[in-house]
Formats: C-alpha cells, structure tokens, sequence
C-alpha cells in the first residue's frame, strides 16, 4: 500500500515539475487518462529506483557527501531523475530531461514538492 501511494505522490510531483521546467517534459498523450497513466509508470519508476538503487548510491559515496557537506545529494538526485527518465522512454513513457542540469534542478524541485506534500501524510505514509 506504501509503495502504491508514494507511486501517486512521485507521479504528482513529477507532474508539477514539467509544469514548471521547461527542461523536463511530459510525454505526448492522447488524452489526460493516458498521461495519468503515464506519470504513474515513471513515478512507479522513480519509486523503485530510489528504493533499491539510491541506498547503494548512498554509501558508495559517503566520502563525497561528507567532503561537499551534503551537496552531493543533488547530484545523486539528478542521477536518479536522469535513470527513471531513460527507463521510462525505455517503457515508450517519454518522460524526458534535456541535460544533467535540468535533472539537478528538476531533482531539487521534486524533492522539495515530495516534502511538501509529505507534511499533509499520516505518519504510516511517510518516507
């Protein structure tokens, strides 16, 4: 149930982030339903990914976010926008980031909408 509802919170804040970014980009639906479904698969996609690959990411790198005081959480993020992006066009999804840059900003503005929107969860819904 966890996964499901942090799926529809990551498919809502992948959503906001094309609308504010021009350097991410939805895909290309025929209808509104079709593109629900579509940010639901990429943020399905985002969610695995930060689930199994972030914490290896994490700890193979801790040298270097103890050496940028933190910052390189950024740039971890922007990997993993980066990687769910791939993946979904993989999928024919079409999510699509137009450089590392972009995928730094859009990692920062996703993770500031997740956090956002984590306030409003019960406490059994939280990361």
């Amino acid at each position: 149930m966890k996964f499901i509802v942090r799926t529809i919170i990551t498919a809502l804040a992948l959503w906001l982030t094309t609308l504010m970014l021009p350097g991410i980009t939805a895909p290309q639906a025929q209808s509104d339903g079709q593109l629900a479904l579509y940010f639901l698969g990429a943020g399905a996609i985002f969610v695995a990914i930060s689930a199994i690959i972030r914490p290896i990411l994490v700890v193979l790198s801790i040298p270097l976010y103890i050496l940028t005081l933190g910052l390189w959480a950024l740039v971890v993020n922007a990997l993993i926008l980066m990687l769910s992006s791939w993946l979904a066009n993989q999928f024919g999804w079409g999510l699509t980031v137009d450089g590392f840059w972009w995928a730094v900003v859009g990692g920062l503005v996703i993770a500031i909408i997740l956090m956002i929107i984590d306030w409003f969860l019960p406490k059994d819904f939280r990361k």
